[in-house]
């Protein structure tokens, strides 16, 4: 048995024959974006700087920050989702106690200062 198999010589001609047609095809190919050519020590190093962004380039963002306490507007939203209305609050220490009505009644929830705001009471 030879060190190459049918099956490896097919492939390799398979392989050939369609670098030799789809050269006709890569010459045919829309451009790739523009290359910057920039000279870096001495003159056969060259450097192709691609610029993938096309431009794009958002001033406002800024990463992503999460949010690290319950604020007081997160609360009154929280709570009003809850269905309080004429939510108010007062910040503590520890929580922010949100007053409103509900169903007719005075209610009060009370949130702790920690990330989601979670329903203490």
């Amino acid at each position: 048995m030879s060190a190459f198999s049918l099956k490896t010589l097919a492939i390799t001609a398979a392989i050939g024959i369609g670098t030799m047609l789809g050269a006709n095809a890569a010459s045919a190919a829309p451009v790739a974006p523009a290359a910057i050519v920039a000279n870096h020590g001495s003159a056969s190093s060259l450097v192709i700087k691609v610029d993938h962004r096309r431009g794009h380039y958002d001033r406002y963002d800024h990463g992503y920050r999460p949010v690290r306490a319950c604020s007081v507007n997160l609360a009154l939203n929280k709570a009003s989702r809850m269905g309080l209305r004429n939510p108010r609050a007062v910040v503590n220490r520890n929580v922010v106690r949100v007053t409103g009505w509900r169903y007719g009644h005075r209610t009060a929830i009370v949130f702790a200062r920690a990330p989601g705001c979670p329903v203490i009471r």
